[in-house]
């Protein structure tokens, strides 16, 4: 099979030649990880090859919704969000200034990137915000709680122009050529969900499903933490993947045997000891157990609890890549 043949057919719960692998990273991580391979610039398809992954991962600010809410400069010079939120009340909705998606070159960037590695035989994958932690960011946690009990009006109001502008979106950039989509919507923390799940139901997912209903490829749901208690809920949404079921909080291999028929597993190789502090040897078992434990029957693609960090060590990301090729092929038979 192909790289993105490898990956298509994990999405579709079956079984491929060999576990996929996919993950996205930033051009900072990326650098060090070419330097720490010793090989001269590389392009994203030269990259993704030499690192044994499966997809490209196509990621541009200008097509994820943005947050509107003041921002802060980490340490390292990266833009950070914080709880302070700019639509705080209707007369703010006015600032929720959401980029034109009318001009055909606002989409110029996707094209250009499809044309360049649309050839590779690489699975290409588009991420989006669609916007419910876009929405509590953007009021802020306090005036959003606030808002549930005396506006909840203005909530609906914000997330509906999130859900419209992401229709639109999605309208433009599904033709060109992406093999799947990421909705990145990080809803929960480590001890479980950022907000109960009656608000989840009765709030969020009957607008979201406007979006999702759209999708006509294979997308996937992305959060971190906990999300055990929303699972069944965020499923009527109708993925073909969850990502990254992160470590020690979710248990794979109990949602494996729960809904492995239901949904393509992504990621859950761990980002708090094992890639940023382990040695090469216990990544490469944590890697076959997650092999030998999801694997069998399809629907699972190695990956990180999250992404690849800069805190994560070149050699454990190099042997979490190699471990794939050594331990997933299928028929799996590990003991």
């Amino acid at each position: 099979m192909t790289p993105k043949e490898r990956i298509m057919t994990a999405l579709a719960i079956k079984e491929p030649d060999c576990v996929p692998f996919a993950d996205w990273m930033d051009e900072h991580v990326k650098k060090n990880l070419i330097k720490a391979m010793g090989e001269p610039p590389l392009d994203d398809a030269q990259f993704a090859k030499r690192l044994n992954m499966d997809a490209l991962c196509f990621y541009s600010d200008r097509y994820l919704a943005p947050q509107f809410c003041k921002k802060a400069i980490g340490v390292d010079g990266r833009e950070l969000l914080t709880d302070e939120g700019l639509l705080r009340s209707d007369d703010d909705l006015d600032k929720m200034m959401l980029p034109d998606l009318k001009d055909d070159a606002f989409f110029d960037e996707a094209k250009k990137y499809l044309d360049r590695y649309g050839n590779e035989d690489l699975a290409i994958f588009c991420g989006l915000r669609p916007g419910m932690m876009n929405t509590i960011y953007s009021m802020g946690w306090m005036d959003f709680s606030i808002a549930l009990a005396e506006n909840v009006k203005l909530v609906e109001t914000i997330f509906d122009r999130y859900v419209d502008w992401n229709c639109e979106l999605l309208e433009k950039l599904q033709p060109l050529g992406f093999d799947f989509f990421v909705a990145y919507d990080d809803i929960a923390y480590n001890s479980g969900p950022m907000f109960s799940p009656q608000i989840l139901r009765e709030l969020f997912l009957p607008r979201l499903r406007r979006l999702t209903e759209m999708f006509t490829i294979p997308w996937v749901y992305h959060s971190d933490g906990d999300l055990t208690r929303i699972l069944d809920d965020l499923l009527t949404l109708g993925m073909n993947g969850i990502n990254p079921f992160q470590p020690p909080v979710m248990d794979i291999e109990k949602f494996k045997a729960e809904y492995g028929d239901r949904i393509c597993l992504w990621g859950n190789i761990d980002l708090v000891y094992t890639l940023p502090f382990g040695t090469v040897e216990e990544v490469e078992a944590e890697v076959k157990q997650r092999i030998k434990k999801l694997a069998p029957g399809g629907g699972y693609i190695l990956g990180s609890a999250n992404s690849i960090m800069e805190s994560c060590k070149p050699e454990n990301v190099f042997a979490m890549a190699e471990a794939k090729n050594k331990y997933g092929r299928y028929p799996i038979d590990l003991n």
